[in-house]
């Protein structure tokens, strides 16, 4: 993602990418029962404002000051007693020390193909082995990228209207232009915002780089995991090289 976000920017971000079906659902069961959870990549606060419970402490990890402060405004709007259990934090997922150990990390909704390296993987399962307790779980999810890797990406998308939305007195009409970049494994997607009436439109590109499941496999057992489940999607189906996304929980050995 570009990380040179400002305030309208980040919000028109957040009001485009609202996660997936179940997603939410499926990191709240995960962190069941821990007391300790830090989330990376916490943007705007969607799923760091679900993960909050009066009995666990709560960390989040986001790059981007924007939405960071978009995740802080929607922490703000919980109860006194919730608030003070969530700490957010501006760092960078491939590089982070923290004070404490948690029981749970969590790295949701594609962020993970936002470290255009397998170097910049590396690192970043490295210092989450780092932050986990003895036997914590790590968890992200994917949009499943094995049949791209083995086959090359399918024909590069036209601008397409994605969805519209009301900001700011506004309506905005969002497009999506998706393309290959040069180098391996790379894809950047445009999102194009337009306001209706007069207004400058605006746009923002992420940047990914995709990793094969057998990538992601290896660098996590040499950073010392062990996969405990690998899913297909959020209800629960066993993931094989036709499943939408590849979901995946770790244990720290």
């Amino acid at each position: 993602m570009r990380r040179v976000l400002d305030a309208l920017d980040a919000n028109l971000y957040a009001l485009t990418h609202r996660g997936n079906a179940g997603d939410v659902e499926h990191y709240v069961r995960l962190c069941q029962g821990a007391v300790s959870v830090l989330e990376l990549g916490a943007g705007y606060g969607r799923v760091s404002c679900a993960l909050v419970t009066a009995e666990r402490t709560l960390w989040g990890l986001e790059l981007d000051r924007s939405l960071l402060e978009l995740g802080r405004e929607a922490i703000a709007q919980l109860p006194l007693r919730l608030r003070r259990q969530v700490t957010l934090l501006q760092g960078d997922m491939r590089s982070f020390a923290l004070p404490r150990a948690f029981e749970r990390v969590v790295l949701p909704y594609n962020a993970l193909f936002c470290l255009l390296s397998l170097r910049d993987v590396e690192k970043c399962f490295r210092a989450v082995r780092a932050a986990l307790e003895p036997g914590g779980l790590f968890a992200f999810d994917v949009w499943n990228a094995d049949r791209a890797h083995a086959e090359g990406l399918s024909p590069e998308r036209d601008d397409a209207e994605l969805v519209r939305f009301d900001h700011d007195g506004r309506t905005w009409s969002v497009s999506e232009r998706c393309r290959r970049a040069r180098a391996p494994q790379r894809l950047d997607v445009t999102y194009t915002y337009t306001p209706d009436g007069r207004g400058r439109a605006r746009s923002q590109v992420v940047r990914q780089r995709y990793y094969s499941s057998a990538e992601l496999f290896s660098l996590l057992a040499d950073c010392g995991f062990a996969v405990a489940t690998r899913l297909g999607s959020f209800s629960g189906s066993r993931f094989s090289e036709r499943a939408a996304r590849l979901i995946v929980t770790a244990r720290a050995r």
